[in-house]
């Protein structure tokens, strides 16, 4: 899917995509009294080796937050829509379609072959590779429209966008290793060890980049997808069942994500005197 940009979207359609996004993760979160399985049970049969532990998947709960305000704003007219609500809705429409395509995997894991869980896996990791696509479309397009930035886009606009944004691109890591270690081929070189601790220091490349780049227009994005890339590592770190090069490798990893964050705001402040 690629980004949206063209796209006008209106205040109905934006507050129905946002009670989507949260209904469908609200029924996969809760399982609904054991009727659908949940992603805290699919991970656990799933996982890789750069899964962050159990705890660090609470970052939705700020992201949702955030956004969930930011949406009642553009709905209202208190803030403008143009620049990032066709994004967000992609952004969603692709975590949705995630979600749904995630939850067919095969349960137990052990109960089928490769061949049957790369049918789920390797459309959940394109949903994925969509998603950021698209949030990361939204936070370059606030850069356009920096000059319209205010506080209350800046909280609730611009930060979840870049917490989104930075979120995803750990996500589609995990998404990508997942289909990497079911095939055979792969397996061995692009989803042990070694691989996962190159792949946290890639990503941690890319975010500082992102990071950097943002922060001189909306440094609420590049705060968020700093935060996100942060929070991804220390979680990574706190597995202790991960091997000991990518725990190392995450715990340099989320300082130096930590740092692009403190650093793009410094700059930011310097470039205003």
């Amino acid at each position: 899917m690629v980004p949206m940009t063209g796209f006008a979207a209106s205040p109905f359609a934006l507050s129905a995509s946002y009670a989507s996004l949260l209904g469908v993760n609200a029924a996969y979160g809760t399982g609904l009294n054991g009727r659908l399985p949940t992603n805290a049970l699919i991970s656990s049969e799933y996982e890789t080796s750069v899964t962050p532990v159990g705890a660090t998947f609470a970052i939705w709960g700020p992201i949702f937050v955030s956004q969930g305000v930011g949406t009642a704003l553009m709905a209202s007219g208190a803030l403008p829509m143009a620049p990032v609500a066709p994004m967000w809705m992609a952004t969603w429409a692709c975590e949705v379609v995630w979600q749904l395509v995630f939850a067919s995997v095969p349960l137990p894991a052990k109960s089928a072959d490769d061949q049957r869980k790369l049918v789920s896996l390797v459309p959940a990791a394109g949903m994925l590779v969509a998603a950021h696509t698209n949030m990361v479309a939204a936070a370059w397009r606030l850069t356009e429209h920096s000059a319209s930035s205010s506080i209350l886009r800046a909280c609730f606009v611009d930060f979840p966008t870049g917490l989104n944004a930075g979120w995803l691109a750990a996500a589609t890591g995990i998404g990508i290793t997942l289909v990497a270690q079911h095939i055979p081929a792969a397996k061995q070189t692009l989803a042990g060890p070694n691989a996962g601790a190159v792949l946290v220091g890639l990503l941690t490349a890319y975010g500082t980049a992102t990071t950097l780049a943002l922060s001189s227009a909306v440094p609420g994005a590049a705060l968020g997808y700093a935060a996100a890339t942060g929070i991804a590592c220390m979680g990574i770190e706190a597995r202790e069942t991960h091997a000991e090069r990518v725990r190392r490798t995450a715990g340099t990893c989320k300082w130096i994500a930590l740092a692009s964050g403190v650093v793009g705001i410094g700059l930011r402040i310097a470039a205003r005197r």
